[in-house]
């Protein structure tokens, strides 16, 4: 008996320690937040301070130290974070995750980003080698001083993998990749369409009406930043007669589901000039839209040094990325800017007839093509490694290639010259004017974005931050152009209004800048965002007249009023009339609560949701109806942003050749949609009266492993929340997809009386104060400081 009871005892604590274990190593794994530690890879000594919030203060003695230290935050509290962008980048995911993620790293080893990182480190320059070089020693001196590797890492069974120069370049390349890749489905379809219409210019009927990829201005009152630009609906025209009938086809006998929308990489920014601001600075305001979760993408810091004869003092403040030893957005104390994804003419495809493709050589009805094959091999946990073979041409990369229509796709992209890729953002510290940033505009290498920019004295411009090829062609992209110089690169400075705004929309109107950013398809747009959101920002801005402050840009940031669905709301309650609600209740009710509807995407918004279901499935039917008639199949479904134009014209000017034979009119098929919009929010809701806008879908901000680790959820994700905001208006949200990665406005030189705030907290730790810290505010719209608040914790690193 008593043997029984040992062993039991034995268990229960056996069964104890298991979780205290875990516990323990999940807490050996927090980063050490005050003390001294003595480190090899300094000159001078460094602190690191953090407020009550966990937001750094790193001063060092120079710009070398700076990066270190930097390195060694950023390691304490984000290394898988950082792990993750440059094994994503690389095509390396599946080495820490084994085959489950194998088709993403074959889709992103093709651009063997790893070996341009590479090519980009040995170019840069010394100064830049040198910084990359410290931030890696000092990323890697921060691995080594949790008593425990990252808890992320136990949990995987896995080590982390040191931190090397070119890994800096790679989280670049991760960017490039959310940013962009995303063209090449988009430019594949567009090839497709056009070669169904016949190819030439755009000048009448459908090749007009099927330019809603590249229309020019935009398809909403628009957002031009100097002239009054027109809608591309008032452009598109839509005549009786036409080549290509729609009714002449066979039809579906039911409505398409709705495909899911994949938002497009976007931002707001926008600048006031100082006659208008309160502290007569300029007065910029960012909230970059990216992807959501845990941690979150940027990472808050203030980046100190006091100068030297050799080196200017620094004062920066704002987002830093992970993984990189720079400032990306936010104020230097002289210039303050914030960045928005610039849609243009980054990359292109190319179909080929092919009649056979060997492993040297394509063979197509003109003669051959000669191939070039790399093989790579990607490493599977677990599992023997993958060979991919990486197979280009001039042409470029072979994307696709169809046996049975005999055809090849191949693509180019900036990306792929390694020109394009550097480190000269990080000159962007020392500019003092916003005429200086505007002469360091054309060679910075990254994912081209909207750079809007104010200074001190009150001066406010727009330009683009990214290498632009300077001129068209096919060969634009392919490396084969010289770039812009600062005498010929887009830009906007001080304009008659004053003020500047970009939301992924067009922004100059000079055609010469439209030509550089669109290359041949400058005359159909190229892809800029529908201009809806960018049209209610110019608005908002300017209702607002003199003494401006950061408090008038949060306003603006969180404006969720529903000025783009209202037309459509008019739409449906003219399409509801009496004799169409006769033996109809559902439809009654429908329409009784869009006529109620309060006019914005908040979270009791029951008629908000219900017309942008409506909007939503009438543009899939109408898009996927055009397609069908065209016989043209897309790998994604979904109607592209810039199809609004087109579609409002159809809607409203009703043509019958373009209706399908399923209905007898337009009006029949839009009630159709209204039937089909009725029967899904039915299935998803318990009643109409109770499909609320915040309830279709909670906001989710959750960590990677918690996918596969749901037990953990709560430990790991967020708080899930209902959350006001939608994708055309100033307050982006689309559930847990999609939403503003940061929030900010401050006047360079008056940072006291800005406001930052990100989705979640500063450390990757769970256990850390620090994890959730800030994300209730972000999700309430609160305003936190720009600048971090008195130190609580102090780290001091010596040389050893």
């Amino acid at each position: 008996m008593r043997k029984l009871t040992y062993l039991a005892i034995l268990a229960a604590l056996l069964l104890l320690a298991l979780p205290l274990t875990g516990y323990l190593l999940l807490r050996g794994s927090l980063p050490r937040l005050d003390g001294e530690l003595r480190e090899s890879g300094l000159e001078k000594p460094v602190s690191i301070t953090r407020d009550a919030r966990g937001v750094p203060t790193i001063a060092a003695a120079n710009r070398l130290d700076l990066a270190y230290a930097t390195g060694f935050a950023h390691a304490q509290d984000r290394y898988f974070q950082m792990d993750l962008a440059r094994r994503h980048a690389a095509g390396e995911l599946a080495e820490l995750f084994g085959r489950v993620a194998l088709d993403e790293d074959r889709k992103t080893r093709l651009f063997r980003f790893r070996s341009l990182a590479r090519a980009v480190v040995a170019a840069a320059n010394a100064r830049q080698r040198a910084v990359l070089e410290s931030y890696a020693r000092g990323a890697n001196a921060g691995l080594a001083s949790l008593d425990t590797r990252p808890w992320e890492y136990w949990l995987l069974r896995q080590r982390p993998a040191p931190w090397r120069p070119e890994d800096t370049v790679l989280v670049e390349y991760a960017m490039w990749w959310d940013l962009q890749a995303s063209g090449f489905p988009r430019e594949i379809l567009r090839r497709e369409i056009n070669a169904h219409l016949g190819g030439g210019e755009c000048s009448y009927g459908w090749k007009c009406a099927l330019g809603f990829f590249y229309p020019h201005g935009t398809s909403w009152d628009a957002p031009a930043t100097t002239a009054t630009p027109a809608s591309v609906a008032a452009a598109i025209t839509v005549p009786e007669r036409e080549v290509l009938d729609v009714r002449a086809g066979p039809q579906s006998q039911r409505s398409p589901e709705p495909a899911a929308h994949t938002p497009a990489a976007g931002s707001n920014s926008w600048a006031v000039g100082g006659a208008l601001s309160a502290s007569g600075a300029a007065l910029i305001a960012n909230d970059m839209h990216l992807g959501l979760r845990v941690p979150p993408v940027w990472y808050h810091a203030r980046l100190l040094t006091p100068g030297s004869a050799s080196e200017p003092a620094l004062d920066l403040n704002g987002v830093t990325l992970p993984g990189t030893p720079l400032l990306v957005a936010g104020s230097n104390r002289h210039i303050a800017w914030g960045f928005t994804n610039s849609y243009g003419t980054w990359l292109d495809v190319e179909k080929l007839p092919c009649a056979a493709l060997s492993q040297h050589v394509l063979l197509t009805p003109a003669g051959s093509v000669p191939l070039t094959v790399v093989r790579e091999e990607i490493r599977v946990r677990g599992e023997p490694p993958v060979t991919l073979e990486v197979v280009s041409a001039p042409d470029g990369l072979l994307l696709r290639a169809d046996p049975t229509q005999h055809t090849c796709w191949f693509g180019s992209w900036l990306a792929q010259l390694p020109a394009a890729t550097n480190l000269n953002l990080m000159d962007l510290e020392n500019a003092r004017s916003v005429e200086e940033a505007l002469a360091l505009a054309p060679g910075i290498g990254i994912p081209h974005q909207n750079a809007v920019i104010g200074d001190e004295s009150g001066h406010i411009a727009w330009t683009i931050f990214g290498r632009i090829p300077a001129g068209g062609g096919s060969g634009r992209v392919r490396g084969v152009l010289p770039w812009t110089t600062a005498a010929e690169h887009p830009r906007i400075l001080d304009p008659p209004l004053g003020r500047l705004w970009t939301a992924n929309a067009q922004v100059t109107t000079d055609e010469r800048e439209l030509q550089l950013i669109g290359g041949d398809l400058a005359a159909l747009g190229a892809e800029y965002n529908l201009g809806a959101r960018a049209g209610q920002i110019r608005d908002d801005l300017l209702a607002l007249h003199d003494k401006l402050t950061p408090a008038d840009m949060l306003r603006i940031q969180l404006d969720d009023r529903a000025v783009f669905l209202a037309r459509w709301r008019t739409l449906l309650l003219s399409l509801l009339d009496a004799e169409s609600l006769r033996a109809h209740p559902q439809r009654a009710q429908f329409r009784s609560l869009v006529e109620r509807w309060k006019a914005q995407a908040s979270v009791d918004s029951v008629g908000y949701r219900l017309v942008r279901a409506y909007h939503d499935r009438t543009q899939q039917s109408v898009w996927q109806m055009l397609l069908h008639a065209l016989d043209v199949h897309a790998e994604n479904p979904a109607a592209p942003e810039q199809f609004e134009g087109p579609l409002w014209q159809l809607v409203t000017t009703q043509p019958l050749h373009l209706l399908s034979q399923q209905y007898a009119d337009w009006p029949q098929f839009l009630r159709a949609q209204v039937d089909d919009t009725i029967a899904e929010l039915e299935n998803s809701c318990a009643s109409l009266a109770r499909c609320n806008w915040g309830a279709r879908e909670l906001v989710r901000v959750r960590h990677p492993l918690s996918r596969a680790l749901p037990w953990l959820s709560a430990l790991l994700d967020m708080p899930a929340l209902e959350l006001p905001g939608d994708h055309d208006m100033p307050r982006v949200q689309d559930g847990s997809m999609f939403g503003a990665s940061e929030r900010f406005a401050v006047s360079p030189g008056h940072e006291d009386e800005g406001y930052l705030t990100i989705p979640g907290g500063q450390s990757g730790h769970p256990l850390s104060p620090y994890y959730r810290a800030g994300f209730l505010a972000w999700a309430h719209g609160d305003r936190l400081p720009f600048l971090p608040g008195p130190a609580q914790h102090t780290l001091q690193l010596k040389p050893d």
